[in-house]
Formats: structure tokens, sequence, C-alpha cells
């Protein structure tokens, strides 16, 4: 059995607290609206919104307030201190908005609507360098992959930001079978259901992904069935990735799709790492699959398909990892000796969990 480790990320609706500044804390406003698409007026679902000072200073806190608009495309942000702010917003499909400046006085909440015109990605021309892979520190070099990366990492965010609010059950279904001499053996089936709840949810991710970067993608461990550890779009597409991997400079593309081709920066024996591609909608830069192979130095250990569908939420629809494929040789000292399989993922009881 492998370790099927998600990160499933669902949302009903999403209305964001903010963190507040040290001061002025007995008098606080309130900054909301909607965002609406400028042709038909169509609301703009599951945008990332950030809260920003109108003069571009920074405001007090290590992160500046962000969230994610709801299905109906509205914003709400909370415990704001007095001043002018502008809010930001990012969506894929669509033009960047940064609004005309707002002065927020104590106690006030301030109505903000935000108009989002839709703009196709045009891609840069790529420029292919022979044996060079692109590192983080090269990406301003390669404005495709670049591009790219921006855009795919803008929907992993807001994913981020669903994870962070959301309490949800996940069911995750796994059956397997191991090939022999013989012929296959009898499929084993499991189910596993677990709860994502905000309290954990981004934490162990984190942790996980810091994990699996520093001992590899195997490793038999109390929270490990079987040890191959399966990365989602979020662990590719975080930044701490390319500190370990890089980006394959032509950009792989397919009927409506285009993919970021990664591979480790170095070769290491007896370390379990993964190359592969993550595909992306040429249209909205959604992941549609991850194509990964397992790799010891230069020994393959398997191949893994990790699967993305739209699940229906709130009047609205999310990207999500539905399902996958594997075949896994487990066993260095019996190379002959493979696992095949499949895995479905749903998910069900979203309940927006309020910050402490």
């Amino acid at each position: 059995m492998i370790r099927w480790n998600l990160i499933a990320l669902l949302a009903a609706v999403v209305i964001l607290d903010t963190s507040a500044a040290s001061d002025a804390i007995a008098q606080k406003a309130a900054v909301e609206g909607v965002a609406r698409a400028e042709e038909g007026r169509a609301p703009v679902q599951f945008a990332l919104v950030r809260l920003v000072r109108a003069d571009s200073s920074r405001l007090p806190s290590d992160h500046p307030p962000q969230g994610i608009t709801n299905a109906s495309g509205r914003y709400r942000f909370d415990g704001v201190a007095p001043g002018r702010y502008r809010v930001q917003l990012l969506r894929i499909g669509f033009r960047p908005v940064l609004s005309d400046a707002v002065q927020v006085a104590a106690d006030e909440t301030v109505q903000l609507e935000l108009r989002v015109a839709s703009q196709p990605v045009l891609l840069p021309e790529v420029i292919v360098t022979a044996d060079v892979c692109v590192t983080a520190k090269e990406l301003m070099k390669h404005p495709q992959i670049q591009t790219l990366w921006q855009q795919a990492r803008d929907g992993a965010s807001v994913r981020t930001e669903l994870m962070a609010r959301f309490r949800y059950n996940v069911l995750q279904h796994e059956e397997s079978y191991e090939l022999k001499a013989d012929g296959p053996t009898a499929p084993g089936m499991i189910d596993q259901p677990y709860v994502s709840h905000p309290r954990w949810a981004v934490r162990n991710a984190a942790r996980n992904r810091t994990r699996r970067l520093s001992r590899g993608y195997y490793g038999p461990s109390k929270d490990s069935l079987d040890g191959f550890y399966v990365p989602n779009e979020l662990d590719v597409l975080h930044e701490d990735f390319l500190k370990a991997h890089c980006f394959v400079p032509a950009v792989a593309r397919g009927v409506g799709e285009v993919g970021l081709r990664f591979r480790p920066l170095r070769t290491r024996r007896n370390f379990l790492d993964i190359r592969g591609t993550i595909w992306l909608d040429s249209a909205t830069y959604l992941a549609r699959r991850i194509e990964l192979e397992y790799v010891d130095g230069e020994e393959s250990r398997g191949t893994f398909r990790a699967d993305f569908g739209d699940v229906a939420v709130d009047g609205g629809t999310l990207r999500m990892p539905v399902g996958g494929a594997f075949t896994m040789r487990p066993s260095r000292k019996n190379p002959a000796k493979r696992t095949e399989g499949k895995v479905t993922v749903t998910y069900s009881g979203f309940e927006e969990v309020p910050r402490r």
C-alpha cells in the first residue's frame, strides 16, 4: 500500500479574518465587497484578495492580510486599523486588479466593489539552453517558465487559504495488487477516511513537505503505510521545491495543456527523489495531473499519475486531487516484484472554522 499523501482543499463560503495591528485594538474597521467580471458581471469566484497600504508601506504584520472570494465573489477583511488601503485581486484568466485607495475610519465598514477584466495569459517565447535546468535564481532568464510558475502558484495560494479556513472530510479508496511470476494477486482494498482541520492542516503540510525534501520520498515511519509519498501540486509549486529541484527549460505541450517538467538538482544514491511533469490547463493554468517517476540515483523505482478534477463547492468549483494510478517496485533486492493500483478521493462536510 502506498502513502497517498494528498493535501485536499475545499471551501464553501470564504470570509477571511485578518491580522490586526498591535495598536488601536479597541477601534477596528472592516473592508468588504464583491468582485465581478466586467463582461456579464458574473461573480469572480475563489480569487486571491490582499489588503495593502495605499502608500505601499508594509502593514504591521509578518504577512499581509489575504483571503479569497467566495462562490458569490464576496470578500471581507475584519479587524482593520484606521488608515488608507487598497485591495489587490489575483485570479488566473483575469487581469490583476489594484483598487483605488479608500480611507477607512474607526468602527467603519467600507464597501469596495472590484471590476475584473478577463485576460488570457500569453506565454513568452521559450529560450532553450542546452544542458541547463532552471533553478529559482534563474527563473527571470526564462520568462516562459517564470510565467507558468507564477500563474500556477497563484492558484496554489488560493488553495492554501482554503486549507487554513475549512474543516472537511476526505475518503481515500485504494485498490492494489502484486504482480508475480504466476500472475497477479487478488486485489486488496483499503479505505482511509480522515478529517482536514485548519488547526493542523497547513502546519502538517509544511512539516511533511520539509521531511520529504530532506529525507526523500520513501521511508517507513509511524505516519507511512508502505513508504512511497505522493507529492501534490502544492508541493511541486512551493518555493522550497526549487531548493532541491529545477525545471527543464522547454515547456511540454499537449492538447489544451502545457507542462512544467522538473527533476532533482543532483543525483543521490539511496535517496528516493522524484522527477516528472506537472500538467496545467493552457486556458486556466489549473492543475490537470502530475506524472512523476520515483528515482534512486538513476534507478527507476516506480511511477505515479495524480489526477485533478473540478469539485462542486457551494455554487462554485475548485480544482482538487481526485485520484490516480501507480506502478511501484518497493524492493531493490527483487526488481521483478511490482505493485500496481489506483486511488480515488472524495470530499464532504465542508465547514468554515473561524480563526481564533
